[in-house]
């Protein structure tokens, strides 16, 4: 505590105590301490006695941010394991969906080459002819599929970067 300062801007009264230090209520009230003294005072009683404190520390924040931030990680680990589930599940279902499938389409073709024979056809052209049919069937589609694999490239992309590259190859020399 500064004196000097004390006697010109109090008047030889004691001046208010500073930001951290400890007040005694008695002390203070004798001394002709302000009712702004007397509130800061109540409310360092009202800190000691159990009540939150009025601003969080540094060290309470980052608590709080890692108990905000290890509640969405939580959250999102979660869904993750749902996700995984429910991904398991939808494959499984898929196979098993395209195993009835399968069944029910061997079931129509042997159901047709049977009424062909029942209608008088032989049963070996009726079983080349669902043979031939499959046939062209599978050609189409593995043509079809040889026509998408460009498309698996990234042509684009790969032609765009390689345009960049040297273009700041260019520029840089």
């Amino acid at each position: 505590m500064d004196i000097a300062s004390d006697t010109a801007v109090g008047g030889g009264g004691a001046s208010p105590p500073a930001a951290g230090a400890s007040v005694d209520p008695r002390v203070h009230a004798a001394s002709g301490g302000s009712s702004a003294s007397a509130r800061q005072s109540s409310r360092r009683s009202a800190r000691d006695s159990g009540s939150p404190p009025l601003r969080p520390g540094f060290a309470q924040f980052i608590r709080e941010i890692r108990a905000a931030f290890g509640a969405r990680f939580h959250l999102l680990e979660l869904e993750a394991k749902r996700a995984a589930w429910s991904a398991a599940y939808m494959l499984a279902f898929g196979v098993g969906a395209a195993l009835l499938g399968v069944t029910a389409w061997l079931i129509l073709i042997a159901g047709l080459v049977y009424g062909a024979v029942v209608a008088g056809v032989p049963w070996i052209v009726a079983g080349i002819v669902a043979i031939a049919l499959h046939a062209v069937a599978v050609f189409m589609l593995v043509r079809a599929i040889r026509g998408m694999v460009d498309n698996l490239t990234f042509a684009a992309t790969r032609r765009t970067l390689a345009e960049s590259s040297t273009a700041h190859d260019d520029s840089g020399a």
